[in-house]
């Protein structure tokens, strides 16, 4: 690494010269920045716990090889400004630290990657919290394997990881994070993460991490004040903390650009993935995440930056909103993808009694004409968390939660756009999303199997046809009588399929100009070409115009 392009926002490597990096078989060299500090000193397990003293350069870099350290080894960074006072701090750049987040750890270990993945514009994204996942899931190939077909036979394409950046405080799922460059081994091993990595990629698999760049966590062994400066976080107290109580990261600093930048290298280069998922970004682009205070040009400016270099790398870059949809925000900041929560729209509306639904039927029919070539539409874990209810949950009625559920999910995988997916969605488990609970990929009942039977066909037809996910592919919404009825069509080149959907209680009988062969129903029931098309309450069908 340069260090003066370090210094000066430009240094993408940090990660391989900040740390702790083995020179032989017993010992280490550890490295921090610190530029406003007056002295730094390590202490750890190796050394018994006392102050060891590291040298001081004109850069602002403190360094110092130290014999007989071990793999593991716990240790802190004691840092001294320039008024005497001492805190101890967590390596900004380690790779590891303790399960409780209170100490880094000494680990340097390399990992040869064997398969990558193959292009896929069919993109079909399933999320996942891995405190939910249960640990015995990383521990050896053959569970791995099992896990890894269980997204295959769901036709994912992607897998993506809440974050899992190491973190002091369980209840804030990844967000906000102790340290950035070190995995949370509460959830696996480095080593077991990355040969599941690597076998994901074997069977076509692409990893996504979700990002939290914005802000880190406020305890004192952080990076706040880190060398008794506002080295990492703003420099003004209006400013620091977010509504979330959590310290912001500046992002005009050159050396916050660095950090940055190599967090990203290191994550790629290190870890094999295949894309980022940046989190929260209301957070970043405007002013304390509230839009009325305006845009903060500082990160509108970085994350173009980030982005050109993440494509630039042949990666996935994808911008997530938490509250923000579709043309809210208009500026073009790179992402190759924007998680957009249009759906989110529609889940209110499928909580709503029958008879109220046509009042929405400009939202409906705008989400149908929309063009989503650059988006991701779906559901991620906020529609699982909120109201204390799992998406099938959220479903209008007792007893016809699945049937709208069928076709919910049917309307988002006949658009345009790519999909995303959280945990047990696939199955339309009824129970909400908790931290605590360890989710059971084998034990389902009668309902989420027929449900998971009919998102098995759904997805597979979704990739299986052209004229669902390719950019020039048409849609045309047909005029019909009824009540939150809805159909239209989506054409590619000769290839043209009619899609209908039943948002009410209430069955139709609808007669079309049309010949039709039924391909994929959320109901039970045959079609003859001389019938009427015979849609049931809540029901909804994919049927090709022949």
């Amino acid at each position: 690494m340069d260090t003066r392009a370090f210094i000066e926002g430009k240094a993408k490597d940090a990660y391989k010269f900040f740390g702790n990096h083995k020179k032989t078989n017993n010992s280490y060299i550890f490295r921090n920045y610190a530029p406003n500090a007056r002295n730094v000193c390590v202490i750890g397990d190796f050394n018994g716990w006392k102050e060891e003293k590291l040298r001081k350069y004109s850069t602002g870099v403190f360094s110092k090889t130290i014999k007989k350290v071990n793999k593991f080894d716990k240790y802190l960074f004691v840092i001294e400004d320039n008024d005497g006072n001492k805190s101890y701090k967590l390596d900004p750049f380690a790779k590891l630290c303790d399960l409780e987040n209170q100490s880094s750890l000494v680990f340097d270990e390399a990992f040869k990657f064997s398969y990558k993945i193959r292009e896929n514009n069919k993109i079909n994204i399933y999320q996942v919290n891995f405190e939910n996942l249960d640990r015995e899931i990383f521990e050896n190939k053959k569970k791995m394997d099992t896990f890894i077909q269980y997204l295959k036979n769901n036709n994912f394409t992607h897998l993506n990881f809440m974050p899992i950046f190491s973190n002091r405080i369980e209840a804030s799922l990844g967000f906000a994070p102790s340290s950035f460059f070190a995995l949370n081994e509460n959830f696996t091993s480095v080593e077991n993460f990355k040969l599941f990595i690597d076998l994901c990629h074997k069977n076509n698999i692409g990893i996504i991490l979700d990002f939290d760049i914005g802000e880190f966590d406020s305890f004192n062994k952080g990076l706040i004040k880190f060398d008794g400066s506002n080295l990492y976080n703003y420099d003004y107290d209006d400013i620091l903390y977010n509504y979330q109580g959590s310290v912001n990261i500046d992002p005009k600093k050159d050396i916050v650009k660095s950090f940055i930048f190599s967090l990203i290298s290191y994550w790629i280069d290190e870890y094999n993935i295949d894309g980022i998922k940046f989190a929260n970004l209301e957070n970043m682009v405007f002013w304390q995440g509230d839009k009325s205070r305006g845009n903060n040009e500082y990160w509108l400016a970085l994350l173009k930056e980030i982005n050109f270099y993440i494509k630039s790398l042949g990666k996935i870059s994808i911008g997530s909103f938490y509250y923000m949809w579709k043309n809210e925000f208009d500026e073009d900041l790179g992402f190759s993808y924007i998680y957009d929560r249009t759906f989110s729209s529609l889940i209110k509306i499928m909580q709503k009694y029958p008879y109220q639904r046509d009042n929405y039927s400009n939202i409906v029919e705008n989400i149908i004409r929309g063009k989503y070539d650059e988006y991701i539409l779906g559901f991620d874990f906020s529609d699982s968390l909120s109201e204390g209810a799992s998406l099938c949950m959220k479903m209008y009625s007792n007893d016809k939660k699945y049937q709208q559920l069928k076709t919910l999910f049917l309307l988002l995988y006949s658009l345009s756009s790519k999909k995303m997916v959280f945990m047990e969605d696939e199955v339309g488990s009824l129970k909400s999303f908790n931290i605590n609970r360890k989710v059971d990929f084998n034990k389902i009942n009668k309902e989420e199997k027929d449900f998971n039977d009919f998102y098995k066909d759904l997805s597979k037809f979704y990739q299986d046809h052209k004229n669902l996910y390719k950019k020039d592919a048409q849609t045309k919404i047909l005029e019909i009588e009824g009540y939150s009825l809805y159909a239209f069509i989506r054409e590619y080149k000769n290839e043209k399929y009619l899609v209908l959907i039943n948002l009410t209680n209430l069955d139709y009988k609808i007669d079309l100009d049309f010949k039709l062969e039924k391909i994929l129903t959320s109901f039970d029931g045959k079609y003859k070409e001389d019938d009427k098309i015979k849609i049931p309450a809540f029901g909804s069908g994919i049927f090709r115009i022949k």
